[in-house]
């Protein structure tokens, strides 16, 4: 019976240990696709004209989502997906705009 749950409790550690390093890999690739936008991002820094070649190395893809008009004028949504880090929230852009680092 003790013999039993040892063998369980090991087990239960097993799976959890590889969950843990698959998480770990999981954020290593992340924090490198990170890395290797911004050095996209520093290519870019004194861009005069956004071009196609720019547009192609940076976006994904754009989003344009249904008009809404519900609040009496027309609102659209639209979510541009960044290579190697998605989509990023409006939050995020609008404090780099402003200057506000996090």
């Amino acid at each position: 019976m003790l013999s039993d749950d040892y063998e369980q409790e090991q087990e239960e550690l097993r799976k959890k240990l590889l969950r843990l390093n698959e998480e770990i890999s999981e954020q290593e690739e992340q924090t490198e696709d990170i890395d290797r936008f911004i050095s996209k991002v520093r290519k870019y820094l004194d861009l005069d004209e956004l071009t196609p070649s720019v547009l192609n190395d940076m976006v994904k893809a754009v989003y344009v989502h249904a008009p809404d008009k519900s609040k009496g004028h027309r609102e659209q949504q639209i979510d541009i997906s960044y290579d190697l880090v998605g989509i990023l929230p409006a939050s995020l852009l609008n404090d780099l705009q402003n200057g506000e680092t996090a």
